[in-house]
């Protein structure tokens, strides 16, 4: 008994140790890093040999870390490369499509169970990630590209792509150790198509006669099974405005944009053009609560007539982002894209990567109109401009004159028509049939960054540190 015992031991012992050897021969060794080096982490760097600890019934398990504390889950599976190499995971994350590259997007490899995400409209902060532990984080750049430096080595690595409220866990077959995996499968580094994939934030649309904004949603590759009307499953909710048409079943806008409450059930509202400023469909109630929706957390995108949500806010702040005249005269077309920034400098680049035809940094919706003639620099970020030189794509932070820190929601304004080819009736979204146009690529890019948490439009984006 005594004799089988040691036998099995040693069996085991030895077979770890040629497991060890093995690692050393790829020039590795286990142990735990702190993530990604562009930050001013606390050095904690150690002794590469040091396994107290160690599991000999494991190469990766219980390694201690760089601070002398035990690793846990798979960042045991982290190993340090000879000549200041790193494990590396490459790849692109694109929109639900599998096609459109998307930008200023969080990837990052957990180390625990992601937690549910909160329905409606929220403060969210930047500096964080919502869940899982992270052990390594990267962002997408203006191709979609990333790279995971120290990712932990084995079979079926996790992986989460997150955008806000857009999320989706996947799994790396193999990582190799003290190699790059090259992730080139588009359907793996998409966003989710439907909630079944993962997490999708609320949107709500409100139709218009004159711009059928509608129609990006399923070009950007959004399930037809996600577009429903109020009280259903799906996660894209559509109100009818000025009697427009759209999904069977819509109520109307009016009830819908009247109520905080109603609001806040979403992250996003899309607010499709009336065809002129349509004051019986809202009035001083539905001003009041889209301002609070967007003070407290809500995003919205207007385009042409509804400029009116800011012109007739009841909020100073909201009211004075600019000079607005309305009454939709004709601007010039193209928009040209305003680089003087670190985002605007990176959707000229993205518009003119997805699209040659906008290589010049200018983009040509189907119409653009001359509403806005100034812009209160100090709260209002320019994206567009055209002649007269006047704005033509705005962003504003809520509320209005806060810090950064203490704002919640957003509001993205396009002085243009991005879509009157397509088709929005009741057989939503099979009218849809045009390819993606060049406005609503432009609208896509706001879309998603819709969706990011609140952060200075002027300064660039930066990859969260891990936990």
């Amino acid at each position: 008994m005594r004799v089988s015992l040691l036998t099995s031991t040693l069996a085991s012992t030895i077979s770890s140790l040629i497991a060890l050897m093995s690692l050393s021969s790829l020039g590795c060794s286990a142990g735990k890093t702190t993530g990604d080096d562009s930050f001013d982490d606390p050095d904690t760097s150690g002794s590469t040999d040091d396994v107290s600890g160690f599991d000999l019934g494991s190469p990766f398990t219980d390694v201690s870390g760089r601070d002398g504390t035990p690793c846990t889950g798979i960042a045991c599976q982290q190993v340090d490369c000879p000549g200041g190499g790193s494990t590396t995971v490459s790849g692109t994350v694109y929109a639900p499509n599998g096609k459109l590259p998307l930008y200023n997007v969080i990837v990052y490899v957990p180390n625990g169970e992601l937690s549910p995400l909160k329905a409606g409209a929220q403060c969210d902060k930047c500096g964080s990630i919502a869940s899982g532990s992270p052990i390594v984080t990267a962002l997408t750049d203006y191709k979609g590209n990333f790279t995971l430096s120290n990712v932990p080595v084995g079979s079926n690595i996790p992986l989460v792509i997150q955008l806000g409220k857009w999320r989706r866990k996947v799994s790396i077959p193999t990582v190799t150790a003290c190699t790059d995996t090259k992730l080139t499968d588009h359907n793996l580094t998409r966003l989710p198509k439907n909630q079944s994939e993962g997490d999708m934030p609320r949107i709500a649309v409100t139709t218009g006669g004159c711009d059928r904004l509608s129609c990006m949603l399923p070009k950007v590759g959004i399930d037809a099974s996600e577009f429903g009307v109020k009280g259903s499953k799906a996660a894209v909710h559509f109100y009818s405005a000025g009697g427009a048409s759209g999904p069977a079943g819509m109520t109307d806008a009016k009830p819908f944009w009247s109520s905080t409450a109603e609001l806040m059930k979403y992250d996003i509202a899309i607010f499709s053009c009336e065809c002129y400023e349509a004051p019986s469909t809202k009035d001083a109630t539905s001003y009041k609560a889209v301002t609070d929706y967007l003070a407290a957390g809500g995003r919205i995108f207007t385009t042409d007539f509804q400029y009116t949500w800011y012109k007739y806010s009841p909020d100073p702040g909201l009211k004075a982002i600019g000079n607005i005249p309305g009454g939709a005269p004709t601007g010039e077309s193209p928009m040209i894209i305003d680089k003087s920034f670190p985002k605007g400098k990176a959707l000229a680049d993205w518009m003119g990567y997805v699209d040659p035809t906008a290589s010049g940094g200018t983009v040509k919706p189907d119409y653009v109109f001359d509403n806005i003639y100034t812009i209160n620099k100090a709260s209002v970020q320019q994206w567009m401009y055209s002649g007269p030189p006047h704005p033509r794509v705005i962003t504003v932070n809520t509320p209005v004159g806060k810090p950064v820190e203490d704002q919640c929601g957003k509001a993205v304004h396009l002085d243009a028509h991005i879509n009157q080819t397509d088709n929005v009736d009741t057989t939503y979204p099979a009218g849809c049939k045009s390819p993606i146009l060049q406005g609503e690529e432009a609208f896509a890019f706001f879309f998603f960054d819709l969706a990011s948490c609140i952060q200075k439009e002027d300064a660039p984006p930066k990859v969260p540190p891990v936990r």
